[in-house]
């Protein structure tokens, strides 16, 4: 158009030019200098400059070194791109070259960013005892900065020498220059990437010390240390540096996000990984797929299911984005684990077409199929994956052979075994696990014993799921002493007890008749802030209590537990539980107070069960509280959104996952309707109850419907 105008000129090419550097199309911009050339304009010393930058991001360095030389200036600027495009091309010697012109040319010692510049390539190429000299050099001039200290510790920290960059550190110190976050970063990763967590927190001590803020790169580091921690106080210290870094907004930075994520994940820091998801919630935040997959992944452990087919809609049907092979098995386990591997399958089937099969989607539908007890659909899953041409896998043998244990045909289990190091496949400890789990299942502990022993002989290492696993079969078949040599045996490996260990320690102790023993061990964890304690082991212990009839210490044990750390007090599961132990013990005005204070706001995250419910109501009958607590308790638990036996149950806001949703405050009953409803109560709560001579409880029955039938008939006659 402007051709044709004749009103091309050079300055239209260089607001073109402009345009198509902001666009990041830099191999486009330098195109133009060509067409520049050809209409017969020559571009000036800006012009020049700006094309000798664009060459070098665009990795042009022939052209870049054509424009250089067309530059009737050696301006610092140009030399600086120059350098960094030597840099990408692997000549450390052309950088040095130039950098020795420039100082040929200049009347005065260049600025201290073009040493930065050419440290900078030495580093980034292995050359850093070229940038060690440059260093020596311009600290003898008195030029050298931070970053002139930073880019060398960079150097020896990727070369994995934390030595010689913590004597690099000390001399920026010596020098009177303070270290900022990316001094103390580097060396951090450094540290960690090496697996020296001791000097890393050290470090990060004296960071805090002098005052230097956390950023999002500090966060990172201290993330991988959390995962990879063997120690699970190193692992705790690091994930609190999350609450540390109240100036770093996780969901912002994509790469951060998904570290978080990953560490929060691998540790099942429930509380933190809620506290990560609210803050992405209440966030503008696009995903990418591999976070999609992530926090599919974290929803899946919260037991939200309905939150993970809300991103897979999002992220397929809302914006059209095609998932990849992790996202797609992150789905799956996600369905598999909330119990529908069905719908996993369906789900499969829908997207085969257009992502890739591979082992490891098949071993996640294997071992859903294992989960629910079908071994021959678990079977069926196996014979496809080989139809489809995929190599099985460790995981996927090893749920195949779970599958079948899990059943107890044994005898299969230890076939699949054999054709598993046919194919070259060596089982590990988890299906070993798998095995010696079967065995205890059907109480043949002996096999199991051997099963472990012969893993022994293989070299493997026993870890705390193999234990648990024997300890679990012991407890169950009474095999006491062969659970105190298992006991003693883990103390000997070192291994770590979990939530699981403890919770089986403490039915042991119940079930021997020791319930001091079972409370002297829990309250020892609680008091050096165990986090093997949870509301597992909780229910264990209330259960304890009460077989050794014990409600009083029950309830003691219950008062303890509120002081116990966020992640393991009481939820629905502890509160049902106490509620039926009391019940049974005819203690129904204690259970009741237990359910009242269960339906506080915020007080739990799921219903209280159903069946823990109806044993307080029919303890209230029987007692003659129904009036006096029975009513107030229902309307109390309609209220919270809870089930009251007899009633329908109201969703959740998310499917029943969270939060109940609060239903509406009931409308005031009129004496008739009181009446009506009282008999409705009394009826649904003794119904199939009989008294100790046999006899039908003297009180009127109604069918659960009643309560509903009710509320019709009195709106009918209204």
């Amino acid at each position: 158009y402007l051709r044709g105008r004749k009103m091309l000129s050079l300055s239209i090419f260089k607001t073109l030019m402009k345009v198509y550097a902001t666009c990041g199309r830099y191999g486009e911009a330098c195109d133009l200098y060509e067409r520049v050339l050809a209409e017969g304009f020559e571009p000036d010393q800006v012009m020049y400059g700006c094309l000798v930058k664009f060459a070098v991001k665009c990795n042009r360095y022939d052209l870049s070194q054509l424009l250089f030389r067309k530059c009737k200036s050696g301006d610092i600027q140009n030399y600086m791109w120059l350098i960094r495009a030597a840099g990408q091309d692997g000549n450390v010697d052309r950088a040095l070259e130039l950098l020795r012109e420039v100082e040929a040319s200049q009347q005065v010692v260049p600025d201290v960013a073009i040493y930065n510049a050419t440290m900078d390539v030495c580093v980034t190429n292995g050359r850093v005892e070229d940038a060690r000299n440059l260093l020596e050099e311009i600290s003898r001039r008195g030029a050298a900065n931070l970053i002139t200290y930073n880019t060398i510790m960079k150097g020896y920290c990727s070369k994995g020498d934390c030595g010689r960059a913590r004597n690099v550190f000390r001399e920026m110190e010596a020098a009177g220059l303070k270290p900022d976050s990316a001094s103390f970063n580097c060396l951090l990763g450094a540290m960690v990437s090496a697996g020296n967590f001791a000097d890393a927190w050290k470090l990060f001590d004296e960071m805090s010390r002098k005052g230097v803020a956390i950023d999002h790169y500090t966060v990172s580091i201290m993330m991988k240390v959390a995962k990879r921690a063997r120690n699970p106080k190193d692992a705790q210290r690091a994930l609190a540096v999350l609450d540390q870094a109240r100036g770093v907004r996780v969901c912002e930075d994509d790469v951060l996000f998904n570290t978080v994520l990953d560490a929060l994940i691998s540790r099942h820091d429930m509380a933190r990984l809620t506290k990560v998801l609210d803050e992405f919630s209440a966030s503008s935040v696009k995903p990418s797929v591999h976070t999609y997959g992530l926090l599919i992944k974290a929803y899946s452990m919260l037991k939200k299911p309905t939150r993970c087919w809300d991103l897979w809609r999002e992220m397929v049907e809302t914006r059209s984005i095609i998932p990849n092979t992790i996202t797609l098995s992150c789905m799956l386990d996600a369905i598999v684990c909330s119990r529908q591997v069905d719908r996993a399958v369906s789900l499969f089937e829908e997207f085969k077409g257009r992502v890739p099969p591979n082992t490891v989607m098949y071993a996640t539908l294997i071992k859903g199929f294992a989960s629910a007890g079908e071994a021959d659909r678990a079977m069926e899953m196996y014979h496809q994956l080989c139809a489809d041409g995929l190599q099985m896998n460790l995981v996927a043998f090893t749920s195949l052979i779970d599958a079948h244990a899990r059943v107890g045909r044994m005898k299969e289990a230890r076939e699949l075994l054999k054709r598993m190091e046919e194919d070259g496949c060596q089982p590990n400890v988890i299906t070993f696990s798998a095995i010696v789990k079967g065995y205890c299942m059907e109480g043949n502990l002996d096999e199991a014993f051997a099963v472990f022993e012969a893993m022994l002989t293989r070299g493997l290492t026993a870890d705390t799921v193999i234990f648990n696993t024997l300890l679990d079969g012991c407890v169950r078949h009474s095999g006491f002493q062969l659970a105190d040599a298992l006991l003693a045996k883990m103390e000997e490996y070192s291994v770590e007890p979990s939530n699981f260990t403890m919770s089986i320690i403490v039915k042991m102790w119940g079930k021997r008749r020791q319930l001091d023993k079972a409370l002297e061990v829990v309250r020892r964890n609680a008091k050096d802030g165990c986090r093997s304690l949870d509301s597992q082991v909780g229910c264990c212990l209330l259960s304890a209590c009460f077989l050794n009839q014990a409600p009083d210490r029950a309830l003691e044990a219950f008062a303890e537990m509120k002081r116990w750390a966020a992640h393991a007090r009481p939820d629905a599961s502890t509160y049902s539980t106490l509620i039926t132990g009391l019940a049974r013990k005819e203690l129904a005005r204690n259970a009741a107070e237990v359910a009242f204070e269960a339906c506080e706001a915020g007080a739990l995250q799921q219903p209280l069960g159903d069946e823990s419910l109806q044993l307080l109501f029919r303890a209230l009958q029987r007692q003659g509280l129904a009036e006096e607590l029975g009513e107030p308790l229902a309307a109390k638990l309609r209220a919270a959104g809870m089930h009251v036996p007899g009633l329908p149950m109201r969703d959740g806001p998310h499917g029943g996952e969270s939060h109940y949703r609060r239903a509406p405050a009931p409308a005031a009953a009129t004496s008739t309707e009181k009446a009506v409803l009282s008999a409705a109560v009394a009826g649904s709560l003794t119904g199939g109850l009989r008294s100790s001579n046999g006899a039908a409880p003297r009180t009127c029955k109604a069918e659960p419907q009643d309560w509903m039938a009710a509320r019709r008939a009195l709106g009918a006659q209204r």
